[in-house]
This record gives C-alpha cells, structure tokens and sequence, in this order.
C-alpha cells in the first residue's frame, strides 16, 4: 500500500475489528478520502486499488460489513465504494456452507431494508444477501416494515437462486434455524424439490452407462472431424508448427538436497466450483433487468 493515508486507514480498521464503538468513524473517513481520491484521478480503478486492503479487512469482519455497506451502498456518492468492497465479500463467501450473520440491530431500519434490497440487484453471493436478509428478521422481528421487506426478499432468493436458497436454510450450522420465515421459505422450497423430482424427465437424462459410453464416442469422433477440418482449410497450418502436450493424473516435482537432485510425483486432483446464476437472466433477461432496477428503489409498497 503506498497511499499513507490509506494504509493509516487500513491500521485503524484493523483496531476498530475489536473495538466497533471506533469504526464508524473510520469508515466515514474511509469513504471520504476515497470521494475526494475520485476527483483526484482519471480512473476509478487507481483510487479502488489504493483501497483494496481497507475494502479486504473489512470484509473479514461481519461488524465492519454491516456498517459499511448500509452507509455506502445507500449514498450514491459511496455507491462505486460499495460495489467494489460488495464483490470482495462475494468472494470471500461463494462457497460458504452458510447464510453469513450480521449483527444489524445498531443501524437504522430504512438503511438496513435498502441496503438488503441493493445487495440483492448486485447478485452478491446468496451467502451475504440472504444472511443479510435473515438478519433483518433478527433484528426486528416485530416491525411491520421489516416483516414487509423479509418476505419480499426470501421470496426473491427463493425464486432466483431456489438451489442456492435451499442449501443455505438447510444447513445444520445455520444460524437461522429459530426464524420462522426461513423455516417456512425451506419448506416451500422442499415441497417444490419433491415435485420437479416427480416430474418426466428426457431420454438422454436416464441413458444407460453403455449409451452414454456411445454417445461419448459419437460426440468424441465428431469433435476430431471437426478439428481435423479445420487444420486441413486453416492458413496457420502453412506457417506454424504444431506442438502436443499430454496431460496425466501426476506431476513430477524437482527438489535438491545437498549436492543430490531427487524426484517425486504429486498426485492432480480435481478441482470444481460450481454458482447457481440467477433464474431470471436465464429465462427472462429483460425482466431480470426490470426487477433489479425495482428493487434498487428499495421494496414495492
């Protein structure tokens, strides 16, 4: 971090992590020089890089979290700020077995509700959103606005993300086990499951392993066709060579001891990540759009 400013910044949001009476302050500091850091610069991307360690501690503490984005995220002049530290915790929990807490009893209840409505029109990680949601219902479960904006909410996760949604609420370390409208939103989202299990499913989807096998070779032997058509017309063929490199399930690894070299194989181990994308951008993008926008307003009345 070169910026002095920025990694003073970044010392006392390390302090604040234990003391949270102290990081109001610093995040209004924080959001300030980087305003004043926008007209300073051409690019956005030099001001967000001199901030990119602050926006890092701060995702790592739900405290932090909390107060930053429903501070920024619902001032349009912190809003690009808000992004960059939202995508960050989008991240950090992609893979998160469980909807992340946050302690929201401290912030202002319109803040708190608006805040929850941008996370989601962002398409954080349903981790953070769907936390932040649950949270709400924590926080005030006696409020008729709060209850407004928890069932229009759920039910958004519910139908963008119905996999995701289910997974998170069905966990056992969740820690919104006791809330009734999570409870509710799983069981919705169960009987659901059941009922598209039951439903006919395509031929291809029930092949037997030697069909698949088959299929496999057909798709195999076309793909070659295609690649060898494409070599025999290509006009790189004339001016480059070609180079093949196999792949295997091992890797040798060099290490020197001493005057002596020694070898040993590491096994490869596959690696996967799957992200459930939001149902509407796949069936429906123009109403995807229309629904963001809506819900960037905050919740329909």
């Amino acid at each position: 971090m070169t910026n002095k400013i920025f990694f003073e910044l970044y010392r006392r949001l390390a302090v604040a992590r234990s003391e949270p009476t102290k990081c109001l302050s610093v995040l209004d500091e924080l959001a300030k020089v980087c305003r004043d850091g926008k007209k300073a610069v051409s690019s956005s991307n030099e001001w967000l890089a001199e901030a990119d360690d602050c926006l890092h501690e701060i995702t790592k503490s739900s405290i932090l979290f909390a107060a930053a984005v429903s501070s920024w995220l619902t001032t349009d002049e912190d809003v690009e700020l808000a992004k960059a530290l939202v995508s960050k915790a989008s991240i950090s929990h992609l893979q998160q077995p469980v909807a992340e807490a946050y302690d929201l009893s401290n912030i202002e209840e319109d803040r708190a509700i608006l805040a929850a409505c941008r996370l989601c029109t962002h398409y954080v990680a349903p981790a953070v959103s769907l936390g932040w949601t649950l949270s709400l219902a924590v926080s005030s479960p006696k409020s008729d606005k709060i209850r407004q904006a928890v069932d229009h909410l759920l039910q958004h996760h519910a139908q963008e993300f119905p996999e995701t949604t289910r997974r998170l609420l069905s966990s056992e370390d969740s820690p919104f086990k006791s809330v009734e409208k999570a409870n509710e939103t799983l069981a919705a989202l169960e009987e659901q499951e059941v009922w598209l299990e039951s439903l006919p499913r395509l031929r291809e989807f029930a092949m037997t392993p030697e069909m698949r096998l088959t299929l496999s070779s057909l798709k195999r032997t076309e793909n070659r066709a295609i690649h060898r058509h494409s070599r025999e017309t290509s006009i790189f063929s004339q001016i480059f060579t070609e180079q093949h490199f196999k792949y295997a399930n091992k890797t040798a690894v060099e290490f020197v001891v001493g005057d002596h070299v020694h070898e040993t194989t590491l096994e490869m181990s596959p690696y996967s990540l799957s992200v459930e994308p939001p149902l509407s951008e796949r069936t429906d993008p123009e109403f995807g759009l229309d629904r963001r926008r809506g819900l960037w307003r905050g919740v329909p009345q």
